[in-house]
């Protein structure tokens, strides 16, 4: 992925800048603001045009505000976190001291929540506070003062100098001369303010994504958005439990009992109330109102309001009908205003994350706001993904899916013949489901597939059954909500007596666990993304399957008219030749895992179980399978097909004129094999295998591995032969980065330099008569000696990629996620 900020100003943006917000209070001027624009609000401001300063009037000291910062305008490539929306949740006081007055970021993350007052004043003592700015005082009346606030938002605000930093794009400064105020966009209300900045980073020698994207990649112009907002009273907290995936506020508590870990951890969640508190299920007093960006294409935004409103089922088990609402924005909304929960539409250069960011009271853990950002690139990649499929479909139509009425909207979608439409649709629908989840509170739950997609918050990826020899698509993804999903509103949203609420909350995931559904640590096997079905193995065996139809079928007649031939290799090759890709990564989970689960005291659920040695076994020999040169291979019909169209190719990770097969081969065997050699998996194996007697231990591991590769027979043709050589290689790479590193398993380590030996050993003396795999065989055996001097200073580089970090080996692992979710 490429490129950074995309944020051009037009002129009549750069015009509104110089005139004052279109209706102002009347009200009397303070001394020393004669002529400047005044703005009535929560925290009254004023605009001087002249001099391009906001000057504030404070007259509440000492007292906690609610401080956001956001990004306005957007920064056009998931590789660096600056798209539109929430960026900072902070809690700020304003001190007067002398002439100036302060701007406090307190400290919330460590305090005293009950006790004596000199308690919570001894905590917030012990700990640091933040400047932010301080501000010269202009003048002062009847008690309140007016400010020049012009430090606090003529500043990195949003962090931009040390992320440019991080990612290696230049020394990029924040250049005052090149910074203003954005007067359209500042406004006040009763309870918020809103102030709005044009701000510029400058530096001399920008980095390749800013140059990729940036009219002067020397000067990055970004809209960054501050609101104050008053802050609420009356909210109580909910305590948060370790054993369901709630997002929580976490801090450390201080006025907790001294026989106590200090450690607290709330509930994120928005302030629901019933209208009639003494039914079992009543309407909100207020509901949850979600606004959708004007910007999203009809029917993409009916597809997703319907999405949304999935979630009313669940908030119905919790007592509340009709808790969630789903408004088209009026055009003239600034989605920036604090006050509303807004679904932006956000295009970046390549496809990326979406994203459901929350305002929320970070005392409290209370959910005030929302800015989810929506990727546009996505329904693009769910469209080449059913390309991908297309051939390997019946042709009567049976096996793909027909949308819920109320996803489809009369307009189409660009053409699109109706079963592709259908799957983007749902699959946009589960997306906004997903990503608003965030936005009511709700974390991910990885695990969810194995009980049958259990809920939205899992990352799915399309469901292609096999059937009759052909592909079926009528189940491709969930169309509502999941058990699980019902459980976590629930849990953060039912009403209770406060003396009842743990017995209740308690008794929420008792129900939970009765119904056998899954919420386990990240370190469980079972906690994989972009899986699917209820075991690893036949996960493999499924998509391993469909495909050998995908690639079968993939040629000239998924183009349409007029579309080059040499479009064949982009994305869509590759959703095809890895469609095993989250399978693969899903087994190897397994391999060297252990089961655990998120147990409290007094519960009967075992802490750890072993992953059994049969299924261990089972999921490694479908591995291996996956690296003979019959899987490896592309169909030669297909491969007499791939010709470049010089300039699009943008996803086949390779700029030569003629397809090559076998480094699309050396990027599925590391895809394969490299994890598995993972110094930590290596480490549990070894471990593990000492407690556990039917264990897949590390030997049998690594032998499984050479039996596939470097001891398998004879591959026979010489296209075969090349395949195989591939595998060799990676298995040979694979295992000289754990042999290197001297912090891996000594036993696991001493075992794969043993083996690695042994192999330059055989090599010397293997015949083959093929030219090629016997000056392979020589060469690899003197690499291997090389190696064994000194493996730190010998061993090759890792073949994945760190993600945003881009491709570190001659062969990289084509881009990764967000293909599905």
């Amino acid at each position: 992925m490429r490129g950074f900020w995309m944020g051009a100003i037009s002129a009549l943006a750069l015009a509104a800048a110089a005139a004052p917000p279109a209706a102002l209070a009347q009200t009397p001027p303070a001394r020393g603001v004669a002529g400047m624009a005044r703005t009535d609000g929560y925290i009254p401001f004023y605009w001087d045009a002249a001099k391009g300063r906001v000057l504030l009037e404070i007259g509440a000291f000492d007292t906690d505000i609610l401080y956001y910062v956001s990004a306005a305008s957007g920064g056009g490539s998931v590789e660096l976190p600056f798209d539109r929306g929430i960026l900072t949740s902070t809690v700020i006081q304003f001190q007067r001291v002398g002439p100036k007055v302060l701007v406090m970021e307190q400290n919330t993350d460590y305090r005293a929540t009950g006790g004596a007052a000199a308690r919570a004043a001894n905590v917030a003592a012990s700990f640091p506070t933040s400047l932010l700015a301080a501000l010269p005082i202009e003048s002062e009346t009847g008690g309140k003062v007016v400010v020049d606030a012009t430090a606090l938002f003529m500043r990195d605000a949003a962090g931009v100098e040390a992320q440019m930093r991080r990612m290696n794009q230049g020394a990029f400064k924040f250049d005052p001369a090149r910074s203003t105020f954005f007067p359209a966009r500042m406004k006040a209300f009763p309870e918020n303010t809103e102030i709005e900045t044009l701000v510029t980073f400058s530096a001399d020698a920008p980095g390749a994504l800013v140059r990729n994207v940036a009219p002067d990649a020397r000067h990055v112009t970004l809209r960054i958005h501050h609101s104050f907002l008053k802050a609420p009273e009356g909210y109580t907290p909910r305590e948060a439990d370790p054993r369901i995936g709630v997002s929580t506020l976490r801090f450390q508590d201080f006025s907790k009992p001294i026989s106590e870990a200090p450690k607290a951890e709330w509930v994120t969640r928005w302030r629901l109330e019933k209208k009639d508190p003494a039914a079992a299920i009543s309407e909100p007093k207020e509901p949850i109102v979600f606004y959708f960006d004007p910007a999203i294409p009809d029917p993409l935004r009916k597809a997703m309001k319907e999405g949304l409103l999935w979630w009313n089922a669940a908030f119905e088990q919790a007592g509340f009908r009709n808790a969630i609402e789903a408004r088209d924005a009026p055009a003239d909304m600034d989605p920036m205003d604090i006050r509303y929960a807004y679904v932006l539409w956000i295009e970046r250069d390549e496809r990326g994350f979406s994203s459901g960011g929350t305002y929320r009271d970070p005392r409290t853990g209370e959910i005030l706001g929302s800015k989810t950002r929506m990727d546009s690139h996505r329904i693009r990649t769910i469209a080449n993904y059913f390309d991908a499929y297309a051939g390997g479909l019946a042709e009567d139509g049976s096996g793909i899916t027909v949308a819920d009425p109320g996803l489809v909207s009369p307009e189409g979608l660009d053409g699109m013949p109706p079963a592709q439409r259908d799957m983007v649709l749902l699959r946009q629908a589960l997306l906004t489901a997903h990503e608003l989840g965030h936005a009511l509170g709700f974390g991910h739950n990885f695990a969810s597939s194995l009980n049958d997609r259990a809920s939205v918050m899992e990352y799915p990826t399309p469901r292609v059954a096999v059937k009759d020899g052909k592909l079926d698509l009528s189940e491709p993804f969930q169309k509502a909500i999941g058990a699980y999903d019902a459980y976590m509103v629930r849990y953060a949203y039912a009403e209770t007596a406060p003396a009842q609420e743990k017995a209740v909350l308690d008794g929420v995931i008792a129900d939970m666990r009765r119904d056998g559904i899954l919420y386990v640590p990240t370190t469980d096997p079972r906690w994989t993304w972009y899986d699917d079905r209820a075991t690893p193995t036949e996960y493999l065996r499924e998509t391993m399957a469909a495909r050998e139809i995908m690639l079968a079928e993939f040629g000239p007649d998924m183009l349409k008219p007029g579309e080059p031939v040499g479009e064949l290799r982009d994305m869509r090759l590759w959703m095809a030749y890895l469609h095993h890709r989250w399978a693969i990564e899903s087994g190897q989970a397994y391999v060297g895992g252990l089961f655990q689960n998120i147990v409290v005291k007094g519960e009967d659920l075992p802490p750890t179980e072993f992953v059994p040695g049969a299924l261990q076994r089972e999921v490694l020999g479908l591995l291996m399978d996956s690296l003979s040169p019959a899987r490896l291979a592309l169909p030669e019909s297909l491969l007499v097909q791939l010709t470049p169209d010089p300039g699009r190719n943008l996803e086949d990770l390779s700029e030569d004129a003629v397809f090559d097969q076998l480094k699309a081969a050396r990027i599925l065997s590391a895809l394969v094999l490299e994890p598995l050699f993972d110094k930590d998996r290596a480490a549990r194996m070894v471990a593990l295998s000492a407690r556990q007697p039917d264990a897949l231990s590390f030997p049998e591991m690594v032998q499984a591995v050479m039996g596939a590769t470097w001891s398998a027979p004879d591959a026979g043709t010489a296209q075969a032969r090349a395949l195989r050589r591939s595998a060799q290689q990676a298995a040979l790479d694979s295992m000289m980065i754990l042999g290197a590193q001297a912090d891996a398993s000594p036993e696991a380590r001493a075992y794969v330099l043993d083996t690695l030996a042994q192999l330059s050993a055989s090599l010397r003396s293997r015949r083959d008569s093929d030219p090629l795999t016997l000056a392979f065989y020589r060469q690899t055996a003197r690499d291997i000696d090389r190696y064994l001097e000194d493996p730190a200073a010998h061993a090759p580089k890792s073949a994945m990629p760190e993600w945003g970090g881009g491709p570190r080996s001659r062969f990289p692992m084509p881009p990764g996620p967000p293909l599905g979710g």
